[in-house]
């Protein structure tokens, strides 16, 4: 019987099938034998106690690696079917891919979705622990693997954080891909309008960490599946900007102390069904713990020639992710 996978995503029309770790995933499934279906966020539905979605069938052309972490896709790179309403609980695999921010409409997704029963269908990763799972502030509970760490909506606060700590760098709680990242200098005479800025003046919380120089050369992010490292690639800035550019990598070896960071998250992760992460580590030191449209697995694949996408993918197929009791469902 030929299994159906359901990927909800963004737009596609949104997405570069070059890049885009849910093409891999997609890619995966299909060479796999499966169908592959998309749906949105606002496509899914319950009813009667069951999840259900309106979603498209997809056949995607075939693609190569090409330069650097890309793939050569001929245009058109599917070819859409006919929508079709799937019932959730029937699919082998649901892949949970869009994009943040965490909004009332991905929190309303996820509560549909928590009526999928994860022992019968595999979902990556699992609702409630994309609810749970904060990616910038799940770190806080392993303050020994972190540098230190503000989260304030109050300016005076992070002014003091900033005077104590001489340069940090700011995000939004629910910021993705450097997004409204900024650096924050004590001596800068811009300093109280910046810090307005990353707390809307007082309306929203920021998070704030010292500014490590190790990220000059870069960081690390490790790919982690079912709580183990499968791998790991060093990600560098790019013209003359401190954020990262995922587009310039290089194969990374595992450390200790990479895995051991894995191994303090990996009973967190598990106990919420976070399936697959990203951990993004500078130095010593764990920054995020990427768990919602884990991004980097298809750049990986095609420049060093590794199959992330395809463990993943074969992973929930063969039924080593379903879950063995009902602890991922929101109790009603």
């Amino acid at each position: 019987m030929t299994a159906d996978v359901v990927f909800v995503v963004d737009p596609l029309e949104r997405l570069d099938p070059a890049l885009d770790t849910s093409i891999g995933l997609m890619h995966a499934a299909q060479r796999r034998g499966a169908r592959v279906w998309a749906t949105g966020a606002l496509a899914l539905e319950a009813r009667d106690g069951r999840a259900r979605c309106l979603a498209t069938p997809l056949h995607l052309a075939p693609s190569v690696p090409d330069q650097g972490c890309r793939w050569t896709v001929p245009d058109p790179w599917f070819r859409a079917g006919t929508p079709a309403v799937l019932e959730l609980d029937e699919a082998a695999a649901v892949f949970v891919r869009t994009e943040p921010p965490l909004d009332d409409r991905f929190v309303t997704a996820t509560l549909v979705l928590d009526l999928v029963d994860p022992q019968r269908t595999a979902l990556v990763n699992a609702p409630a622990g994309l609810r749970a799972c904060s990616e910038h502030l799940l770190p806080l509970h392993f303050p020994d693997l972190t540098p230190a760490t503000l989260v304030s909506a109050d300016p005076a606060t992070v002014r003091a954080f900033v005077a104590e700590h001489r340069t940090v760098v700011a995000k939004p709680v629910d910021g993705f891909a450097g997004r409204g990242v900024l650096r924050l200098d004590h001596h800068d005479p811009n300093l109280a309008s910046l810090v307005e800025t990353v707390t809307g003046a007082g309306t929203r919380a920021a998070v704030l960490q010292p500014y490590l120089r190790e990220v000059t050369a870069g960081n690390k992010r490790v790919f982690v599946v079912e709580g183990e490292p499968v791998g790991a690639v060093h990600r560098f800035p790019t013209g003359g900007d401190f954020r990262i550019c995922d587009t310039r990598m290089a194969a990374a070896p595992l450390t200790d102390r990479d895995r051991e960071i894995c191994a303090r998250l990996a009973p967190t992760l598990r106990r919420h069904g976070v399936h697959l992460a990203g951990l993004d580590v500078i130095g010593p030191h764990l920054i995020e713990v990427n768990v919602t449209s884990v991004g980097g697995l298809r750049k990986a694949d095609a420049l060093l020639g590794w199959s992330l996408c395809a463990d993943v993918v074969g992973r929930a197929l063969d039924g080593s992710l379903l879950a063995p009791s009902l602890l991922e469902r929101t109790p009603a």
